[in-house]
C-alpha cells in the first residue's frame, strides 16, 4: 500500500503505525526541520498522483480543502479528528466524490478491551466518561487555541474521543440517546495558562476557544456524562467511572489511546475497503459525533 501522511505533529504516530503494517509511506509537511518527504502538497502528488491512502494530520482550518484536493488522487481519506467544520461539510465531501472512502480517525474505538469495556459497564445506570488534564492545555497561543483555525476547543479537541468510546461502548444502540446538556466554557485567558505542560507558548498569539466542555446523554434507563478539560488545576482524570444508584462501582484508567488501537483501526479500514455497510455506518458515526461538538 502506497500512504502519503500530511502533516507531522500526530502524523508521526501514524508514519510509525503504517511502516510497522507494511505499507510505503511517504510524509509532507511545510516545515523543513521536520525532514518530511515533501514540503508540499503540489510536489507530493505530481510524485505520486495514485495513492492508496492519505492521512490527513494538519490544523483543523485545513482538512477540508485538503481533502477535496487529496480525495482525486487517493482511494482512501483519513482525517484527523475533528474532521471538518461542521457535519455539512462531511456530508459534502462524501456527496462531492462519491467514490472515495472518508473516515475520521477514531482510534478509540479500536481500544482491545472495549468489549470488556461494554460488559463491565451494563449494570450501571450513570457513566462518567472523563478526559480531564490538570494542565495540558496544547501549544497556547497557536492555532489550537484560536477558534478561526480550529473551529472550537477542547470541544474539538478531546470530545471527539470521548463520544468515540461512548460509541464503542453502545455500538448499536447510540443514537437511541438524546443529549440533555451540551456545554462549553472558556475558563481561562492566554495569560493563565503560560505555564502549561503541553506544547510552546506564544505570547502574542490568540485564546478565543472553549477549554471545558460536558456533554450528558441520556436513554432514560442509562445516563453518559463525558467532561473534557484542558486545564482543571486539581487532578487529571482519563478513565470511566460506574454508578448504581449514586454509588461509584467501579472504574477503568483510559490513558492515552495505545498505538495497537491505531494499527488495528488501519488494517480494518484497509480490509473492509468495498464493504459499503462498514463505510456507512462510519458515515453515520463521523456525521453523529460531528453534529454533537457542533
Amino acid at each position: 500500500m502506497k500512504t502519503l501522511v500530511i502533516g507531522l505533529g500526530i502524523g508521526r504516530l501514524y508514519e510509525k503505525a503504517l511502516t510497522k503494517l507494511g505499507h510505503k509511506v511517504f510524509t509532507m509537511d511545510p516545515d523543513q526541520s521536520k525532514q518530511a518527504t515533501f514540503t508540499s502538497l503540489s510536489t507530493a502528488v505530481y510524485a505520486h498522483p495514485k495513492l492508496d491512502a492519505v492521512f490527513i494530520c494538519t490544523p483543523n482550518s485545513t482538512h477540508d480543502s485538503i481533502a477535496q484536493l487529496m480525495a482525486k488522487h487517493s482511494r482512501i481519506v483519513f482525517v484527523e479528528k475533528p474532521g471538518v467544520m461542521n457535519s455539512q461539510r462531511w456530508k459534502g465531501l462524501k456527496a462531492g466524490y462519491p467514490n472515495v472512502r472518508f473516515m475520521m480517525c477514531k482510534n478509540n474505538m479500536w481500544r482491545s478491551y472495549n468489549e470488556e469495556f461494554r460488559l463491565r459497564t451494563q449494570a450501571a445506570d450513570l457513566i462518567k466518561i472523563n478526559w480531564i488534564n490538570e494542565n495540558r492545555v496544547p501549544s497556547p497561543g497557536g492555532w489550537f487555541t484560536n477558534k478561526k483555525l480550529a473551529f472550537g476547543g477542547v470541544s474539538k479537541d478531546l470530545m471527539p474521543h470521548l463520544l468515540s468510546i461512548f460509541i464503542g461502548l453502545n455500538p448499536n444502540t447510540y443514537e437511541d440517546f438524546t443529549v440533555t446538556k451540551n456545554t462549553k466554557t472558556q475558563r481561562w485567558q492566554l495569560q493563565d495558562v503560560l505555564n502549561t505542560q503541553y506544547g510552546t507558548v506564544n505570547q502574542e498569539g490568540v485564546y478565543d476557544v472553549d477549554d471545558f466542555a460536558e456533554i450528558t446523554l441520556t436513554d432514560g434507563n442509562k445516563t453518559y456524562e463525558l467532561t473534557a478539560d484542558w486545564r482543571s488545576k486539581q487532578i487529571t482524570d482519563i478513565g470511566i467511572h460506574c454508578y448504581q444508584r449514586g454509588e461509584r462501582v467501579k472504574s477503568f484508567d483510559l490513558g492515552l489511546c495505545p498505538e495497537a488501537a491505531y494499527e488495528q483501526m488501519i488494517k480494518d479500514v484497509f480490509t473492509q475497503v468495498d464493504n459499503e455497510d462498514f463505510w456507512q455506518k462510519q458515515f453515520n458515526y463521523d456525521v453523529w459525533i460531528h453534529e454533537r461538538t457542533a
